[in-house]
């Protein structure tokens, strides 16, 4: 079921909006001008945001659209909020809190679209398939898969919690993203990721061995990868977006435009790095999973350095279900909040030895 109203602290509307990475204060900015007295949460990912206004929902979605913005992307409203779970087991809730809306009636048609931030069992095309036919049961309205639909029935979740929307499709803000980074190319700052990445190396004790190689996954904008660079490492950078330009010009440095898995296989590469290393804004567990894949990459024995970045408020799950992917290929793991990482936890961590195989030819009569 849906959670009580005062999640809205007694504003007549809420919208979750989108702008890119980075701009959550200016997206703010631009948004005060129009909805003057709006109240503004930050959820889990970056990039989103949850707005409160007392201006009826209509008319706050028509001042977003109308008004001048550059870092508005969307803004959608939402009705109601109700508590996911891992399983399936949650879409009926899903679907009775968008029933309980009472916004479609017998003989609409209605769309529903999800998208899905977290880890869970489900997709985001089985929850929109679940909460249509339950709608459709409970309301005799129509469930639809064109454009052309009275009612848009919007979930967007957030790891533990779903917010609904139930919209005439006019309500629905989609804009063009005029900027779309918070700097300019080759303008971003460097000093705060290098400070974490040397932070790290010191207090976990890990120094690189003459003509060493490392990798650095998610190394966009580069301070990792310069960093590894400047300490005598011929560094494989990896992350389909620009490095900034002192990372890329830099003569230890390769720049792969690939994401990290597609790495997983190479032979050419199996344990060559004395160092792996990941910054990657991502789940924790998604980059624990990246490193569980790509140790074999990695020389047995030799460190890795991971972020954990925090998805939700829950530090410790974070934490866990990240030590427990880790530890299929990694021993040693340690986990430590940093001067320099405050927000997040740095883990290290070194590879396991590989099995030991056993030669056929040289086993005893018992095998």
């Amino acid at each position: 079921m849906s959670e009580p109203l005062d999640w809205r602290q007694g504003h007549a509307s809420a919208l979750i909006v989108t702008t890119a990475a980075g701009l959550e204060a200016d997206a703010r900015r631009e948004l005060r001008r129009l909805l003057p007295d709006a109240a503004f949460h930050s959820l889990p990912l970056k990039g989103n945001l949850l707005a409160l206004t007392s201006l009826p929902e209509a008319e706050a979605a028509g001042a977003i659209a109308a008004g001048p913005t550059t870092c508005v992307a969307r803004a959608i409203p939402v009705q109601a909020r109700a508590r996911v779970g891992p399983s399936a087991a949650c879409f009926a809730a899903v679907a009775a809190a968008a029933a309980e809306l009472g916004r479609l009636r017998p003989g609409d048609t209605f769309i529903v679209r999800c998208e899905r931030r977290g880890r869970h069992e489900w997709r985001s095309r089985e929850l929109e398939r679940a909460v249509a036919l339950r709608l459709e049961a409970a309301t005799s309205a129509v469930g639809d898969y064109e454009a052309e639909v009275d009612w848009h029935v919007t979930i967007q979740v957030y790891q533990e919690i779903a917010y609904l929307g139930i919209n005439h499709p006019s309500h629905l803000v989609h804009k063009p993203l005029q900027r779309q980074r918070k700097y300019r190319p080759g303008e971003r700052p460097l000093n705060r990721a290098q400070w974490k990445l040397r932070e790290a190396l010191s207090a976990f004790g890990i120094t690189l061995p003459a003509c060493a190689r490392a990798l650095d996954l998610g190394s966009a904008p580069g301070g990792w990868a310069l960093v590894l660079a400047e300490l005598g490492a011929a560094v494989t950078a990896v992350d389909p977006a620009d490095l900034a330009p002192e990372a890329a010009a830099h003569p230890r440095l390769e720049h792969l435009r690939c994401r990290a898995e597609d790495l997983a296989g190479r032979a050419d590469l199996h344990e060559a790095y004395d160092l792996l290393a990941c910054d990657m804004n991502v789940d924790p567990a998604e980059a624990a999973q990246a490193l569980a894949l790509l140790a074999p990459l990695l020389k047995p024995g030799a460190p890795a350095i991971m972020t954990i970045k925090y998805m939700t408020p829950d530090r410790r799950r974070h934490e866990r279900e990240a030590r427990a992917i880790l530890s299929r290929q990694y021993q040693d793991i340690h986990l430590q909040r940093l001067p320099h990482n405050a927000r997040e936890t740095t883990a290290a961590m070194r590879r396991r030895p590989p099995p030991e195989r056993t030669d056929p030819a040289r086993r005893g009569i018992h095998g």
